[in-house]
């Protein structure tokens, strides 16, 4: 009797670990429109640590850009805040999936995501700094005319 209160008991203890563990793996999911010089919504909250998945749908007649990065000084001119948000990506050394088109690409020094009009991509990462970022279109002019956001990680 003791040895199947035993083996009752280690059963249920692996299923509560189970479900409690598929519980905590939920994929924070989001969808961001990009459309003329916007990102709708403009503004995402994510949880650090927690898999994130970004649907990126390009409701414009052009091409966009997503990019984040730290949030930049002010005064810099657009080629020097592009040059920044390279350089200072939010992505930078953690791994990225990024699928659209037919094509999967994983990497841990992918530092913007380019949709054509009427496309879609999905961006799949696990943040792990916290803090404020800025979102950002830097093909030429977009930025300029408002194509920016927020992006916060606690």
């Amino acid at each position: 009797m003791r040895t199947y209160v035993r083996i009752f008991s280690l059963t249920a203890l692996l299923v509560f670990l189970a479900l409690g563990g598929a519980a905590g793996a939920a994929k924070q999911k989001v969808t961001i429109t990009l459309s003329e010089m916007k990102f709708a919504p403009n503004r995402i909250t994510v949880q650090a640590g927690s898999a994130v998945e970004l649907k990126l749908v390009n409701r414009g007649k052009v091409k966009h850009e997503f990019m984040v990065y730290t949030v930049p000084k002010a005064g810099l001119d657009p080629d020097e805040l592009e040059k920044w948000a390279e350089e200072n990506s939010y992505f930078k050394g953690l791994e990225l999936k990024v699928e659209g088109g037919g094509i999967e690409v994983v990497g841990t020094n992918i530092f913007e995501v380019e949709i054509d009009a009427g496309k879609s991509a999905e961006v799949t990462f696990t943040p792990k700094q916290t803090g404020t970022f800025e979102i950002g279109c830097h093909i030429e002019g977009h930025y300029e005319k408002g194509m920016k956001g927020t992006l916060i990680v606690k």
